[in-house]
């Protein structure tokens, strides 16, 4: 029987909500088949769009549910919704994937594997190893285009205090004495702020070193070239700048910060959530760091545009100011799920995470 995953979902607002949702495996199994397979079943082997539903222990037979065989006959892979994504061969049940699912994307940041654990009643390994599994799934792989911001960071931690250690200089030429990780932040702005518009993409990815190389290494993979790109002065930046169809910067040495609809805010608000997730909830993360940072980024996208307020500045500059509110987490799992297929994860043997497949693969 079908199921409407976004009129179940979209009467999900509280925990007694979601816990009627998610009642029993049946229907975890039938709301979760309706995201994965939004229009209609796929085999994740051969992409085929036709198969048998093989008769299961609920009918007397040995078949576990929701078992399909694909129809081709070169194939005839046998299947369930869970084949091939980051729930492949799963020991838990599917309502405690859908429950740490919800749990996970209602807080305002991030919830640390510990306290995902005490809530679901499994092992810090396994609640752990469910947060990398949603932070595969809500990698997007698609390039960023209109008007994009960038800017560089640095994360991680600072280095101890120590006499025989030689004074760090100020800018990027003291940086690489540091013991902080440096990254890029690319951050799309939205195309409409009227009510109801959604926000725009953003990405953040590990840089080897605050390079012109490294930089363009990252944007050639995940912007377009007919963007518009809006960076700070720094001339490894303006450089790659004549690669787009334009590009606009802001001179922060000499305290220009906004000039009409030029700026970074959008980019330095992110760099900003980045840091304060870390260490708040993380306090540390090791390799692979970007696995971090496309849940945090998933976060900054999931929202709507609600109004424009004006505002009135310290100074008694009137503004106008976007407010935003979120997608409720419900709603967020139809995104969290819409690439499911092809995204595939183990545990090595050292403790981390190896990904087999790293986009989807059909569907």
């Amino acid at each position: 029987m079908a199921v409407n995953a976004h009129e179940i979902l979209s009467g999900i607002r509280t925990v007694v909500d979601m816990a009627k949702a998610f009642r029993d495996e049946g229907h975890c199994r039938s709301l979760l088949e309706a995201l994965v397979w939004p229009n209609g079943r796929i085999c994740p082997c051969c992409g085929y769009r036709k198969s048998i539903l093989l008769a299961g222990r609920d009918l007397g037979k040995r078949s576990r549910p929701g078992l399909y065989q694909c129809s081709n006959g070169s194939c005839r892979h046998q299947f369930t919704v869970t084949t091939r994504t980051p729930l492949h061969s799963t020991k838990l049940p599917l309502q405690t994937w859908l429950t740490g699912r919800w749990l996970i994307l209602q807080t305002d940041k991030v919830i640390s594997s510990i306290r995902l654990g005490e809530a679901l009643g499994i092992s810090q390994q396994a609640a752990w190893r469910m947060g990398h599994a949603l932070r595969l799934l809500v990698a997007r792989n698609d390039q960023f285009a209109g008007t994009i911001e960038i800017d560089q960071f640095y994360f991680g931690t600072t280095p101890r205090l120590d006499a025989d250690r030689p004074r760090l200089g100020r800018g990027r030429k003291g940086q690489p004495n540091t013991l902080k990780t440096p990254a890029l932040a690319v951050v799309q702005r939205p195309e409409m702020l009227t009510a109801g518009s959604p926000a725009g993409q953003a990405h953040a990815a590990v840089i080897n070193n605050l390079s012109e190389a490294e930089t363009d290494r990252v944007l050639s993979n995940i912007v377009d070239q007919n963007s518009h790109l809006m960076s700070d002065a720094w001339q490894g930046f303006v450089s790659i700048g004549t690669a787009f169809s334009a590009h606009d910067t802001v001179n922060h040495s000499q305290r220009e910060y906004a000039r009409g609809p030029v700026h970074t805010n959008s980019a330095e608000g992110y760099n900003d959530r980045v840091r304060r997730t870390i260490s708040g909830v993380f306090h540390h993360i090791s390799p692979p760091a970007n696995l971090y940072f496309n849940e945090i980024s998933f976060r900054w996208s999931q929202r709507v545009v609600t109004t424009q307020a004006r505002r009135r500045t310290r100074k008694g500059h009137e503004t106008v100011r976007t407010l935003w509110s979120r997608i409720p987490p419900a709603l967020q799992l139809m995104a969290v799920f819409r690439t499911a297929v092809g995204k595939q994860i183990c545990r090595t043997p050292d403790g981390s995470v190896h990904v087999k497949s790293a986009i989807a693969v059909f569907g």
